[in-house]
């Protein structure tokens, strides 16, 4: 297992640090308050290792929420900041594994996202982070293994079941396909 520090580094390595242009769209939604404050908030955030821990356990507004409404690559760029933060101990609010596992445990991978659309959470999932390059993949497997060592049952079931349906075969250059599964009602 690796430390926490050298976990950072390896997300300091794989992830590029400045963002070439402006994210369109930075955020996933426009109903409602948050998503246009997240937008506010991150747009001239051009460096993600520039972030302060404590302001991306509060963004937006103190509310935490970001990561659940930034864009697919948006959230492609941010999230080392939110796992740096996490493996430095200082989130309180925010969890950046939800957002890596959710769509790819059992529990979420085949629910259909609306009864009425045949798109899963497995779907959503997939399409946000299948564009990862490999070394982006493989820090945060890392990073997901710190999580299940420090966290042991708390979120252990969660995470081990999206290492093994995503984040494992990702890792070892395979593409889990998640389209002939099953819905779950």
């Amino acid at each position: 297992m690796s430390s926490a520090s050298a976990i950072i580094d390896e997300l300091k390595a794989a992830f590029p640090a400045i963002r070439e242009r402006r994210f369109e769209p930075l955020v996933n939604s426009l109903q409602g308050d948050e998503p246009a404050q997240v937008e506010a908030d991150f747009s001239d955030k051009d460096d993600w290792t520039k972030l302060s821990p404590s302001w991306l356990d509060r963004v937006p507004d103190g509310l935490g929420s970001a990561l659940s409404f930034l864009s697919n690559e948006a959230i492609r760029f941010y999230i080392p900041a939110f796992m740096a933060a996490d493996l430095a101990g200082a989130l309180h609010r925010v969890d950046p594994a939800f957002h890596l596992v959710h769509g790819f445990d059992d529990k979420s991978r085949r629910r259909k996202i609306r009864a009425d659309k045949r798109e899963t959470w497995g779907d959503v999932a997939c399409a946000c982070w299948d564009r990862l390059a490999q070394d982006q993949v493989c820090a945060i497997v890392h990073y997901l293994e710190w999580r299940v060592e420090r966290d042991g049952t708390d979120i252990e079931h969660r995470v081990v079941e999206a290492l093994a349906a995503y984040w494992y075969p990702r890792a070892a250059g395979h593409w889990p396909d998640f389209s002939d599964s099953c819905v779950i009602h």
